[in-house]
């Protein structure tokens, strides 16, 4: 039997202002996926977005609700990973300091105050794609592959160079029978492929679960989308919570912080106030 996988992300490891990182992943026979985008074509419906889902212009959702989709998020809260303690990272990072004050006298200004951020930025991206960014990855394949499946991953392309994101990718995937292709939402002619149905409908969920999230949902639109179209195909995630599951539960006090401990808390009640479960 062969499975399309696609996933999309919101938010962004590197943008301190995003408090969460998001992935969706949505599961569907190949057979069916390519007979709704026989449908999309021939009746002219609109591609799924955000606005486009909550309006269900031209009755989208329920065309959409007649599929076998699966439905899975995985999320990050991404002041865990700034505050984390990371002593690899610490350890770097004292021996670059050391080394700026032994070549004072060579270095310009500019260069002593920007030498630390890049390579702390640097050291950033390696501990989250090889950290936060891998277990999204495995999560979710552990959760939705089956072992008599053969299965294309389609990402739009992440913010990560798509060979590091390999790399991590076949680590993960070991034998199972997983290919993995990138889309580019950004190149026009790629994206009007025959992919574009699902990155449009990843995209969409994507933008959802972190509006969920940072509880911007103020008129509870997406909560009612989500009770109604999405749950009820959604795998059960890690905090007991219906479709939703969080990298790295629980936070334990090696994170050297206590007050995210209460904040994890707070979210799983909130999110669990929000479905009434």
């Amino acid at each position: 039997m062969n499975y399309f996988i696609f996933s999309d992300e919101s938010g962004s490891w590197g943008n301190r202002k995003d408090p969460f990182y998001v992935r969706s992943w949505i599961k569907i026979r190949e057979e069916d996926f390519y007979r709704l985008v026989g449908i999309w074509e021939t009746h002219k419906l609109p591609y799924p977005t955000k606005k486009s889902l909550l309006k269900n212009s031209q009755g989208i959702n329920e065309r959409l609700k007649k599929e076998n989709f699966i439905y899975f998020f995985t999320f990050t809260k991404m002041n865990e990973f700034y505050l984390r303690k990371v002593n690899i990272k610490d350890k770097i990072m004292e021996q670059v300091n050391r080394v700026i004050l032994q070549l004072e006298h060579v270095l310009k200004t500019y260069m002593k105050d920007q030498i630390p951020i890049k390579i702390k930025n640097a050291i950033d991206y390696i501990l989250f794609l090889n950290m936060y960014e891998s277990y999204h990855l495995k999560n979710a394949i552990e959760k939705l592959y089956s072992s008599d499946e053969k299965v294309t991953l389609v990402i739009d392309k992440p913010k990560f160079s798509e060979d590091d994101y390999l790399r991590i990718f076949e680590d993960i995937k070991k034998e199972r029978s997983i290919s993995l292709l990138f889309s580019h939402k950004k190149d026009k002619a790629d994206y009007t492929t025959k992919y574009k149905l699902g990155i449009s409908l990843a995209d969409s969920l994507a933008s959802m679960c972190y509006d969920l999230l940072k509880d911007e949902d103020k008129d509870n639109r997406i909560v009612d989308y989500f009770k109604k179209y999405i749950l009820g195909k959604s795998l059960v995630g890690n905090i007991g919570l219906i479709g939703f599951n969080k990298v790295f539960y629980p936070v334990n006090l090696g994170y050297g912080n206590e007050e995210l401990i209460i904040e994890e808390r707070n979210l799983i009640t909130t999110l669990s106030k929000k479905f009434k479960l």
